[in-house]
């Protein structure tokens, strides 16, 4: 059953997206997952601009491998996600499909 992982960037370490090292090893933690990461991506100020944290729907049976998951992407590792919120999801709907 799906994972969604909500995260917001630590307002003292917004600037380590501007590290590309750190941006590379990121995305490449998130590719070589690929298989468990049903969707991904940053969460945003209202005009789309300004990255405000992270979001993840991550297809994995625990809690413990969400948080696995979660907690060995190098921006974790960074010190860069704060006020996480992880919960089951319960996938009603897919892609305009009726999952039940």
């Amino acid at each position: 059953m799906p994972w969604i992982i909500l995260s917001e960037d630590h307002p003292e370490k917004r600037h380590l997206r501007q590290d590309q090292s750190l941006m590379d090893a990121h995305v490449a933690y998130e590719q070589e997952n690929s298989g468990l990461i049903l969707a991904a991506g940053s969460t945003r100020t209202d005009d789309g601009e300004t990255p405000t944290g992270g979001m993840l729907i991550l297809d994995v049976e625990t809690r413990a491998e969400a948080e696995d998951l979660f907690n060995d992407d190098p921006f974790t590792k960074a010190g860069m996600r704060t006020n996480v919120v992880m919960t089951r999801w319960y996938r009603a709907f897919w892609d305009g499909v009726q999952q039940f």
